[in-house]
């Protein structure tokens, strides 16, 4: 017989035979929600109960839903002494050896209670909040008449938008700090306070004593309403709302079962006389008793915040029906002439009103203090209001002016302004003389929340608008520049490039310009073309002489002086316009200077919209803008003028052989060094503009953002440019002196001498000389050392290249001391030139006359094949070469031949 299978034994955890044979915390959670009347027939039930009844947890969720704040004196400090009270108890009664152990918790014992996980006197506490220790009184009020004069010296609303450092605090950590800082704040709530602190050890002591308190009033209810016992006991209107405060509390905790009748009656009863305080706040307000005002708004607050007296106060405030500013009427506050400054009124018009609204509500905020208790919040609520109505109806007015009057530019600029002046209002009513607290992060988020509308595509705007300028800058420039000049005005007007000194006056003085322009603490007024004109006086030139691209220029900033620049001393002027010169048809300061004006006015609207907006976008933003800068100067004005340069110096420029221009620096040379220059100074303008303004809102270790990337790019592109303009320069000059000695170097210049002579470099010699010194005069301080060394290298060897072709087309008699005296001036200028390749090329050159000396073949054929003395820049048959220009070449073969040598 088969045998049967023992039945499994079942994992499940037996469940417990009566409710007292669970763990205790699990009943002291039961218990919580028995009624208050049934705790003593619990207590009644058994020893173990009662004393779990009696636990301090089975009250504290009572006392936090009647608003009254955790015991911590007695809770946190005795805690551990009071469940240590009661494992003794417990373990003390039968059964109690079945506990488990101190380190052991209750949920873990493997019960089929185990999965129990609620935590209910959590969630019992969040039923409302927790009281707030009730506040000193305010001050009494001295009078009892609303006051209408300010005090002195209150700071002032202002239209100037802040500078890109000073106006603008990111932070004490800096943009870093900035970034990673909250900008919104949780708005501190309103709480109503008990005004009653019971007394006692354990949170069953301090429950009793409200309790019966209370509950005699809360069971009244259900016979009487307006005449019932509270208004009968209680005659102090403030104490009477603390009281139904506190019964409605003791209503929405259910307490006592099936009340549904009394907690109606409450409901009504509070209604009633809510609109009693309300009717008498009212009443007070109309008749400006202050006293009175105080009185009823305290109790409203008692009762249940104070939101609907505040609210009262709001709507009657005159502040909301002053006809002062009238949104309607804003077009006709613009000024008459139609001047592009005129649209700026707009902005000053928003300022004096915002200081106007201010200057009320410190007013206001005067009588808020002597009439509401702080923690109404009433001078939020009441800057919320006119944000939201005043302030907002009318900055929409005068930006739907600005848009529709003066266009895209002038709106921006509105715009920024007008949050600007609204953050100026929130600081400065945030420090009012009356003392009243305001949230400020809840006005700064209603600011926030107003512009909205406007700020949502405020940076595209902004974007398109500096686009749209800087092509109108680039096709009036286009359309003032005059390619078409003569060449003597080409020559003049570059001459200062040809002088070291006065190369670095300019740029000396072009430099102080620009940083004037830009960061001086004055602004312009009505463009800064005054200030760019100002140094047109450098050379004796008026200012009316050429229109400047800055006249119109948008200012930053209204009513300042005008800046002058200093003149330079007389033997130093330097003749220029900031456009002056050969480049005005290819390149220009003064639009760079604009340029850089215009995006320097974007960035700072930019910074005050998004700083208020969202922080966290401002390195964003500002990469965007001053990457559009780099783009317009590099790509659609340096690299043009660059290529025209080029262009031009492709073309042939063959000269008359007695022309001096064979000795000087041609024209298209000459406009093009100075281009080099000319750019080498926007760039610098640009990097000084990076490094005051933008550098402080950028993370240059971040080598993946776009401003990095464009600046690389930038420089980048001036490096190709330049570099492919030197070739080409160099390469004229070359062909000046392949034309030199083509045509100046006579047959006979190296022939045989007769007696003794005052040996003396030949003419063409000295031309190249100085067409050589020209140039170099020109490029020295136009770049960095080692740029200049890699140029001044080029040229030596194509200079070495030229004079060794012009020594082979000749004939050399020995012994050539002519040769040799025209090398010898070649290898001082060599030298002058401080770089040690060239003068090791033109060493070599000198061991060329060498080769016209020797007279023995065995002697002449060990130089041919000494690699040593060559150093690499002849082979063996460029050296035969210069070998058979000897007059007495076949005399000389005859014995190179009859040796061991052997010339293919």
């Amino acid at each position: 017989m088969a045998k049967q299978k023992a039945a499994p034994v079942s994992t499940l955890p037996a469940v417990p035979k009566s409710l007292t044979s669970l763990p205790p915390d699990i009943l002291i959670k039961i218990i919580a929600y028995v009624p208050v009347p049934d705790l003593s027939t619990i207590a009644r039930a058994s020893r173990r109960l009662k004393i779990l009844a009696y636990n301090d947890e089975v009250y504290e969720p009572k006392l936090g839903a009647l608003g009254v704040e955790r015991n911590t004196e007695t809770k946190e400090g005795g805690e551990a002494d009071a469940d240590d009270d009661l494992v003794k108890k417990l373990r003390q009664m039968p059964g109690g050896h079945l506990l488990p152990g101190r380190e052991s918790k209750y949920l873990e014992t493997g019960s089929l209670w185990s999965s129990l996980e609620t935590d209910e006197v959590e969630k019992v506490e969040k039923i409302t909040e927790k009281a707030v220790t009730p506040p000193e009184p305010s001050p009494p009020a001295t009078q009892n008449n609303i006051t209408s004069a300010g005090p002195a010296g209150q700071m002032s609303i202002s239209s100037t938008l802040p500078g890109t450092k000073r106006g603008l605090t990111i932070g004490a950590g800096g943009l870093q700090a900035a970034l990673n800082k909250q900008t919104s704040s949780p708005a501190v709530g309103r709480r109503v306070s008990s005004g009653i602190k019971p007394t006692g050890r354990t949170a069953r002591d301090r429950f009793k004593q409200l309790y019966t308190h209370l509950s005699p009033y809360y069971l009244d209810f259900r016979h009487h309403q307006k005449d019932s016992k509270v208004f009968q006991d209680i005659k102090d209107l403030s104490a009477i709302a603390t009281t139904l405060h506190l019964l409605r509390l003791f209503s929405n905790a259910h307490f006592i079962p099936d009340c549904d009748d009394i907690n109606f009656a409450l409901e009504t009863t509070v209604e009633w006389f809510e609109s009693m305080v309300l009717g008498q706040f009212e009443r007070a307000y109309d008749s400006k008793n202050v006293a009175e005002m105080k009185k009823n708004a305290e109790a409203s607050c008692r009762l249940n915040g104070g939101a609907a007296c505040v609210q009262l106060f709001i709507s009657k405030n005159p502040v909301f029906f002053d006809p002062t500013f009238n949104p309607a009427l804003v077009k006709e506050r613009l000024p008459s002439t139609t001047e592009q400054a005129a649209g700026y009124a707009l902005a000053d018009d928003f300022a004096k009103f915002s200081d106007y609204t201010l200057n009320n509500c410190r007013e206001q905020a005067r009588l808020i203090a002597d009439v509401f208790p702080p923690e109404s919040d009433a001078l939020t609520l009441f800057v919320n209001k006119v944000y939201e109505d005043s302030v907002a109806e009318y900055l929409a007015a005068v930006l739907k002016a600005a848009k529709e009057k003066e266009g895209l530019g002038i709106y921006l600029h509105t715009l920024a302004t007008g949050i600007y002046c609204c953050m100026q209002f929130a600081d400065y009513i945030s420090h009012n003389d009356a003392g009243v607290k305001v949230n400020t992060d809840a006005i700064k988020q209603t600011v926030v929340n107003v512009c909205k509308p406007y700020t949502d595509t405020y940076l595209k705007q902004e974007l398109s608008h500096m686009k749209e300028r800087f092509e109108t800058e680039l096709k009036k420039y286009a359309n003032r520049k005059n390619p078409k000049k003569p060449a003597a005005l080409d020559a003049k007007a570059a001459s200062y490039i040809a002088d070291q000194d006065k190369a670095q006056a300019h740029k000396r003085a072009v430099m102080k310009t620009m940083k004037t322009i830009m960061f001086a603490p004055v602004t312009l007024v009505t463009g800064i073309a005054g200030v760019a004109g100002s140094i047109t006086g450098l050379g004796g030139k008026k200012s009316g002489d050429k229109q400047s691209l800055l006249d119109g220029a948008e200012p930053i900033e209204a009513n300042q002086p005008s800046v002058t620049i200093p003149r330079l001393p007389k033997e130093d002027n330097v003749t220029y316009h900031l456009d002056d010169g050969s480049v005005t048809s290819m390149i220009s300061l003064e639009l760079c200077l604009h340029l850089m004006h215009s995006n320097k006015e974007a960035l700072g609207r930019v910074l005050v919209v998004t700083n208020t907006i969202d922080p966290t976008k401002i390195r964003t933003n500002v990469e965007k803008v001053f990457v559009m800068l780099l783009e317009t100067v590099g790509e659609k004005h340096i690299r043009p003028a660059f290529e025209n340069a080029i262009q031009r110096l492709s073309r042939p420029q063959l000269q008359d052989s007695e022309s001096k221009a064979l000795t000087t620096v041609s024209p298209d040379s000459l406009q093009f060094f100075e281009l080099v220059h000319i750019a080498d100074l926007v760039h610098q303008m640009i990097e000084v503009y990076y490094q005051e303004d933008v550098k402080q809102f950028i993370d240059e270790s971040d080598f993946l953002s776009a401003i990095v990337t464009e600046k690389k790019e930038f420089e980048r592109l001036l490096d190709d440019c330049v570099a492919g303009g030197m070739d080409k320069s160099i390469q004229v000059l070359i062909n000046q002196i392949d034309y030199v000695l083509l045509v100046e170097q006579g047959e006979d210049d190296f022939a045989e001498m007769e007696g003794v002579q005052d040996l003396k470099p030949t003419k063409a010699c000295r031309k190249v000389i100085e067409c050589l010194e020209s140039h170099v005069k020109i490029l020295w301080g136009l770049a960095d050392k080692g740029s200049m060394e890699i140029y001044f290298g080029e040229v030596g060897l194509r200079v070495f290249t030229s004079i060794l072709k012009s020594i082979k087309r000749h004939r050399i008699a020995p012994p050539p001391l002519q040769l040799i005296t025209d090398i010898n001036t070649y290898y001082a200028w060599a030298c002058s030139l401080r770089v040690g390749g060239v003068k090791k090329q033109f060493e070599v050159l000198k061991e060329v006359g060498n080769l016209f000396l020797v007279e023995q073949a065995d002697e002449l054929r060990k130089m041919i094949h000494d690699g040593q003395r060559w150093e690499g820049y002849l082979r063996v048959e460029e050296v035969v070469e210069l070998v058979q220009c000897r007059t007495d070449w076949m005399k000389v073969k005859k014995g190179l031949e009859g040796g061991d040598c052997c010339i293919q």
